[in-house]
């Protein structure tokens, strides 16, 4: 999940947050804001509500803790790190590619837990240093300690995307030698736990808890949801490993002057090929950019006759790039999201080819019909 909002960044690495973050910002501050009265009388309602909005942020803080702790740890085990997201349901750390070992694996999912124990400790020492002192402290800390306690068990529910579902997908890992199997026998295992939350969130829903039965049900049908895809995720890259780029780009490439007109290329040029992209060059023959024709038939029709494709084009400098000996799952691995649009094939220098979703939806077709490659 890409950021909306992006924050800056910490130890290198993006952080931002997703705009559900709000509602559950001012979800938690109306909580305390509500509760923390109860629980520690006689306050000016200025400090329960100060008291209120601090403790929402520094439990924004530990979620950012934990997740920072799980990208400082496949930092170090040789995962690259795109960032950081906050969200509704907590924090999601992005990364590209997949970690090479099952230790790796459990290593870098294991730290998250440990995380937001630790800090729960140190929250409940805190408020137990400052009971005397200052109640509404302590009552606040104490509330952090328990929260995040509740954060690190949760995340070890043997689920994806939690935590202790890829501890126990690492394991199976260990114990088959296959990371798609491992997978695999985790999710199996995970979609346990998440129909039984459905089914608990069906039982308090039809025993009068409306809100607590929606909210369960809910996030069983998330992991649910995140467990089929985390296979699916897993199975296409086993499929595509060892696939090379040039067995699914496009080649040769027409390339097309970028100072013709978009009239000419739509009346002229297009007829002519079935590609619905274009590289475009310079009249040196260096490449300007790349052109599409689903961007250009939006073109006005007046303005076609006078605008030139170097001015449609999307700058080269932002189109992702390979070579042709390059996995195809590693080049999915190394692009993420990015993947969705062209990708330019180059072998040493020269321009071989295009690849696009659809070739190599087409190679994992033909790998699926005959049986895979085998998982990893």
């Amino acid at each position: 999940m890409a950021p909306n909002i992006r924050l800056g960044r910490l130890f290198g690495i993006e952080i931002g947050f997703n705009w559900s973050l709000l509602f559950f910002f001012a979800l938690i501050t109306w909580t305390l804001g509500n509760g923390l009265p109860m629980e520690v009388p006689h306050q000016s309602t200025t400090s329960y509500w100060v008291a209120a909005v601090v403790g929402a942020i520094i439990f924004f803080a530990c979620l950012l803790a934990h997740e920072l702790a799980h990208a400082l740890m496949a930092r170090r085990s040789g995962v690259k790190v795109e960032g950081i997201t906050l969200w509704l349901f907590g924090g999601v750390s992005r990364l590209e590619g997949e970690p090479k070992s099952a230790g790796s694996e459990a290593l870098i999912a294991g730290v998250g837990p440990l995380t937001s124990f630790a800090l729960a400790l140190i929250a409940f020492g805190i408020a137990v240093a400052t009971s005397a002192a200052n109640p509404l402290i302590a009552n606040l800390l104490g509330w952090l300690a328990l929260v995040n306690l509740a954060l690190g068990l949760f995340n070890l529910v043997p689920a994806f995307p939690l935590d202790g579902g890829r501890l126990l997908s690492s394991y199976f890992w260990w114990r088959s030698g296959s990371r798609q199997r491992g997978v695999h026998n985790a999710v199996r295992i995970g979609r346990v736990f998440a129909f039984l939350m459905i089914g608990v969130g069906a039982i308090e829903l039809f025993t009068g808890s409306v809100v607590n039965g929606i909210w369960i049900a809910f996030i069983g049908w998330f992991l649910l949801s995140a467990g089929s895809s985390e296979e699916a995720g897993s199975t296409i890259k086993s499929l595509l490993r060892s696939v090379p780029v040039s067995s699914a780009m496009t080649s040769p490439v027409v390339t097309i002057p970028d100072w013709i007109t978009v009239q000419q290329l739509l009346e002229s040029v297009a007829p002519q090929h079935n590609f619905t992209t274009y590289p475009v060059h310079e009249a040196s023959g260096k490449l300007t950019g790349v052109v599409r024709l689903s961007e250009l038939v939006r073109v006005p029709g007046p303005e076609r006759e006078t605008k030139r494709l170097a001015e449609c084009a999307r700058p080269i400098a932002e189109v992702p790039t390979t070579q042709p000996s390059e996995d195809l799952s590693a080049l999915i691995e190394r692009l993420g999201a990015a993947f969705e649009r062209r990708v330019l094939v180059f072998d040493q220098g020269a321009l071989v080819g295009i690849l696009a979703p659809v070739d190599v939806a087409r190679v994992l077709a033909v790998r699926q019909t005959m049986g895979g490659a085998g998982g990893r």
